[in-house]
């Protein structure tokens, strides 16, 4: 009788637990933004969704740096169509244009979106906020969805709130540093050459 290599064993053991680990993971997290809907009677259904900075994963870059989301969906449906309410209410994390210290962006906004069933699902984002989606399926993915809606609040420019006495929350040492190694004043540097290149358009 062939003796077993425990040494072998015990990486092919590691192997093995270390794949199931992370198809368990994987599908968790594909299955993570779905609604199934094929099982649901005709009519309205509430949904809520905790969305977290892995939303962003996937997709293409972004200037947010964390998500803490709550997003609640009202769902109807009917034997031709679906369509959802949501509304989102949370805080992205961004870095200020300004002083480049990171800061929470409060965020509380509203969107809808219409599916209708057709042969096969469509590519198009949903900018007039309606797609396709193919009669087989029987579920959907609000990934792309959440990623799109999340990424259209982020103003062009990102500066840090002020606070109650209307004085800025910027890094103030950091803007030290800043007019040290760089010059310039604080008004200098808070100017965006974006939002300059925008004014000349409406002058």
């Amino acid at each position: 009788m062939q003796k077993i290599n425990p040494t072998k064993f015990f990486i092919f053991g590691f192997i093995y637990t270390f794949a199931n680990y992370f198809a368990e993971h994987k599908v968790k997290k594909e299955h993570k933004y779905n609604i199934s809907f094929s099982g649901l009677s005709e009519g309205k259904h509430h949904f809520q969704f905790k969305i977290l900075k892995d939303v962003l994963n996937g997709f293409e870059l972004t200037d947010i740096n964390d998500v803490d989301i709550v997003a609640n969906i009202e769902m109807i449906k009917s034997s031709g169509y679906l369509s959802f309410d949501f509304n989102f209410k949370g805080k992205i994390n961004l870095q200020c244009d300004r002083c480049l210290d990171f800061f929470d962006y409060d965020l509380d906004f509203s969107n809808k979106l219409y599916i209708n069933f057709g042969e096969e699902t469509s590519d198009l984002s949903d900018v007039d906020e309606q797609m396709v989606l193919s009669r087989k399926e029987d579920k959907i993915d609000l990934s792309k969805h959440f990623y799109d809606y999340i990424n259209l609040q982020v103003p062009l420019k990102k500066i840090h709130p002020v606070d109650e006495n209307g004085n800025s929350t910027c890094n103030h040492e950091m803007l030290d540093n800043l007019e040290k190694y760089l010059g310039g004043t604080d008004e200098e540097i808070e100017t965006d050459p974006r939002w300059d290149k925008l004014k000349d358009l409406y002058n």
